[in-house]
């Protein structure tokens, strides 16, 4: 894992919704180079890369940027899987949202950060973690999980969500009608987060469905779930998730990483080289997927990728670039722009 992963059981309702407004799903799959046969197992693990140039593709496709706000308004508490289920026999919304947050790495990790329910005095807050730099295909992420958090909030309660407000990061996109076609409230853009504000007693908010045996049994399956990712989780990708959250314009030393891991730096080390890995390769692996990332999915400008992975001159960036892909930043940009047409 590099960047993060998600469900195959998620890629497969993206999917849907694609052949739904009629992309050609084939097609889809061949220009994000993923093979079918990764799709056949809903638990399977797929790369949110994949995500990334399948969004990237049904938009081109459709012509629909307001694709990740459709997505997340036909989402069903059964495509929550097991958190879905915990979520709709808990014994109030804030237990309910509780859960699914918790348990959101059953449905997908990405190493930015994770999703939070915040509690306070005059308002409670679902926060979405900023996946910054935005542009045209990846703003549907967020779009889809803050409608989709809209929709769960409808199905657990049976009655529209309790959303004050809506915050979101980004600058209001030429799709800006298709917001007031979701939310039935403000929506601030260029917030400094992305979430939904509640009203703070709507957590307490009892559930029609509510089963709570049933739901510690739920949680209890959910926490043995969340324990084999854990176990699955080695220091090399712990490593790499806080790397995630760090390179932006500074390179974290191993210090910080192990301070953001609550571990000595020398216990750091020594975990790595139990796992055959070297510190520096790792921050060289993760500066090359990420850069990878902004070459193919954002217009961002070379010496605007090297500020923001941490290296000291755009020349040394470039230098880096030619050795992990054996082509020039330029070279590479020119290669995509000549197979896109």
């Amino acid at each position: 894992m590099k960047i993060g992963d998600t469900s195959a059981l998620y890629i497969n309702q993206l999917l849907t919704l694609a052949r739904g407004l009629g992309a050609n799903v084939e097609r889809l799959l061949a220009d994000a180079e993923l093979e079918p046969a990764q799709l056949r197992d809903d638990e399977n693990r797929i790369d949110l890369i994949y995500l990334m140039r399948l969004g990237r593709g049904v938009i081109q496709q459709t012509a629909r940027p307001d694709l990740g706000l459709v997505l997340g308004r036909n989402q069903t508490l059964g495509d929550y899987g097991y958190p879905g289920l915990a979520a709709m026999t808990a014994p109030d919304l804030g237990q309910a949202l509780a859960a699914v947050m918790r348990y959101e790495p059953l449905l997908s990790r990405c190493y930015r950060g994770s999703s939070q329910l915040v509690r306070g005095t005059d308002s409670a807050a679902l926060m979405f973690y900023s996946i910054a730099p935005y542009n045209d295909y990846n703003r549907f992420v967020v779009d889809a999980v803050l409608s989709g958090w809209q929709r769960l909030m409808q199905r657990l309660l049976q009655q529209p969500a309790p959303v004050l407000r809506v915050e979101i990061e980004f600058p209001a996109p030429d799709y800006l009608a298709a917001y007031g076609q979701t939310f039935s409230c403000p929506i601030q853009f260029e917030a400094p987060r992305n979430a939904l504000i509640l009203r703070p007693e709507s957590l307490t908010q009892p559930l029609p469905e509510s089963s709570p045996g049933l739901h510690q049994s739920l949680r209890h399956t959910c926490e043995d779930l969340l324990n084999r990712v854990a176990l699955a989780n080695s220091y090399r990708n712990k490593v790499l998730k806080v790397l995630g959250t760090m390179l932006h314009g500074e390179t974290p030393s191993i210090e910080q990483v192990a301070q953001q891991l609550g571990i000595p730096s020398w216990t750091l080390r020594r975990k790595l080289k139990e796992e055959d890995c070297a510190y520096q390769a790792l921050v060289d692996e993760m500066r090359r997927d990420v850069a990878l990332s902004y070459m193919k999915n954002t217009e961002l400008s070379f010496g605007e990728i090297a500020y923001l992975l941490g290296f000291s001159t755009p020349g040394t960036f470039q230098r880096a670039f030619k050795r992990w892909s054996g082509q020039t930043p330029g070279e590479f940009r020119n290669l995509l722009d000549h197979n896109k047409k």
